[in-house]
């Protein structure tokens, strides 16, 4: 049914409606709010309101419910959203014409969300990439929330998102960066973990994690998979602050592999092989599909690809040919996690 509606707005003059409608539409999908959509638009609040009766006939579904002081979409209008965006943008395309986009006298913002590990670790080479090519160019980076990416990324809240977590949709382009492990982590001078501990010493001591909404669940989840007793301290918000719960304490944590070489190097703590198994996580881009290339967001998705494998690829002490931290110890594939105990 969606499909047949949306083909119909090639034809929306002589059908009823027009494209006006379709951007009051996603406007008040974006805002949650008729006000807000018709502050947007130029338009009286009674026009939205009248629009959006007509779209609510023409689709056969309320499209809107009001929850508190927003108007949340139902399944339809969640559907139809990522379409009828894609389609206007499209259009807007065409209309504007090829100004084309020249890199060195661009003045673009791009915004990115990412992680605390994506900024101090992905960042940099990212960053240089960038000033060499469009020196005016300007990049604006947010704290990635994992509850709010895909719509920052529909909405144009965001031009890209990078994280371990998949972001899932069919208007979602996900491009894979490169794979990571985690390691343990613990003070250097921790009175009882040695440098393999068995899942049993590990079981015994109290952890600090990050918060979920980070995007590394790879670990919480196996934790959870495997049933293994791990006591939490406390949950923070991001990794940055682990080596000051870390350093001096008995406290055990985890990190990426990346990560996890810069703390050591530059702190009092260490790593040890984790007592289990840990599925090896992906890092990705992911950019909304647009139904006409972008020459600015191309050149974005290409220039962060480019930035990201060379700064992993480029010779570094300490890193081997695989990404993987050679001063780290890595974690072995355990059959049982039980059997360390032994």
């Amino acid at each position: 049914m969606i499909d047949g509606c949306i083909e119909g707005v090639y034809v929306g003059v002589m059908s009823g409606y027009d494209l006006g409608m379709l951007r009051v539409f996603v406007l008040v999908y974006e805002t949650g709010s008729v006000t807000a959509a018709s502050q947007r638009l130029y338009l009286s609040q009674p026009s939205v309101s009248y629009t959006l009766r007509k779209l609510r006939t023409h689709f056969g579904d309320q499209l809107f419910q009001r929850r508190g002081h927003r108007l949340e979409p139902t399944p339809v209008a969640e559907e139809l959203y990522p379409k009828l965006r894609r389609l206007l943008e499209s259009l807007d395309d065409v209309m504007a014409g090829d100004a084309g986009f020249h890199p060195p006298s661009s003045t673009r913002r791009f915004r990115l969300l990412m992680t605390d590990v994506g900024v101090g670790g992905l960042l940099p080479p990212i960053l240089h990439s960038v000033r060499n090519q469009a020196p005016g160019v300007t990049l604006e980076v947010e704290t990635l929330n994992l509850r709010t990416a895909v719509q920052g990324l529909r909405t144009g809240v965001a031009d890209a998102a990078i994280c371990t977590t998949r972001l899932e949709g069919s208007d979602i382009r996900r491009d894979l960066l490169f794979e990571q492990a985690y390691v343990g982590l613990c003070s250097v001078d921790h009175p009882r973990i040695g440098e393999s501990p068995t899942l049993g010493a590990y079981e015994a001591e109290e952890h600090v994690t990050v918060a979920v909404s980070t995007g590394h669940t790879a670990l919480d989840l196996r934790v959870s998979e495997l049933g293994i007793n791990r006591r939490l301290a406390v949950v923070i918000p991001t990794f940055s602050s682990l080596p000051n719960l870390l350093e001096g304490s008995d406290l055990l944590s985890y990190a990426p592999t990346g990560l996890a070489s810069r703390l050591v190097s530059r702190n009092a703590v260490r790593t040890f092989p984790l007592p289990f198994d840990v599925p090896i996580t992906q890092i990705a881009l992911y950019t909304l599909r647009r139904e006409l290339p972008s020459a600015e967001l191309d050149w974005l998705r290409h220039t962060i690809q480019e930035a990201v494998q060379s700064g992993r690829t480029a010779p570094q002490a300490g890193i081997d040919s695989g990404g993987q931290d050679a001063t780290l110890p890595r974690a072995p594939a355990h059959p049982s996690p039980r059997l360390l105990d032994t």
